[in-house]
């Protein structure tokens, strides 16, 4: 049995934070989380603005986005952990997590797009392409800010989750729990004190996220 108090969690917390080693660890957990986010982002926007346009493209690609969202992260995980190693399958799993996501609120954007606008363009223009960088992606943004918000957050865990999972080595929150675990596995209160910070973390991203949807 192991045997913490919350105070000794807390103090443990502090300690850390005080330390170099917690913000490149910090550090490299979001540096790794924003390169895969930035990755599925423009994905999400070329396929997005793609199936938007082309409604046929959308009913071939709605299965495939329905099965990626279907597969379980922790199996995800496993999966590259095999076909890639540790290193890259952090950036890899927010990628294919995130993807579907930013990609449904694209072609959310456009699809909610009012029938008035399409009829005007149609009348107005016959360039398609202008119509979609002047006036049907501006237009759509407040609803794909929405997504992005919402899965910026959801990034930041799967990134950890993954750093946990793969046992990767090297610089990263959870590359810190799981150090922290391995070092000493009958004391638990490092580990507890790195996830307490993750879990603050986490918790100031989802507020802050929270409010970006508030505001659109």
């Amino acid at each position: 049995m192991f045997s913490t108090t919350i105070e000794e969690i807390i103090k443990k917390a502090l300690s850390i934070l005080g330390t170099a080693y917690f913000y490149k660890c910090f550090g490299m957990s979001l540096l790794r989380m924003v390169i895969g986010f930035t990755i599925a982002l423009f994905l999400a926007l070329v396929f997005g603005i793609l199936a938007g346009n082309i409604k046929p493209l959308q009913k071939v690609l709605k299965p495939t986005m329905t099965i990626l969202k279907a597969i379980p992260t922790a199996a995800l995980i496993l999966l590259f952990l095999v076909l890639m190693g540790a290193k890259n399958t952090p950036i890899l799993i927010v990628v294919l997590i995130c993807f579907p996501i930013l990609y449904d609120s694209v072609v959310g954007g456009f699809n909610n797009l009012d029938q008035g606008i399409e009829d005007a363009l149609r009348v107005d223009s016959k360039n398609e392409i202008a119509n979609t960088f002047r006036i049907r992606l501006p237009l759509s943004m407040p609803h794909i800010l929405v997504g992005i918000s919402s899965s910026f957050a959801l990034s930041f865990k799967i990134e950890i989750m993954a750093e946990v999972i793969t046992g990767y080595t090297r610089l990263g929150l959870g590359s810190a729990i799981l150090a922290a675990q391995r070092s000493d596995p009958t004391n638990m209160v490092p580990v507890f004190g790195y996830s307490l910070i993750t879990i603050i973390i986490v918790f100031i991203i989802d507020l802050l996220c929270e409010y970006i949807n508030k505001i659109y």
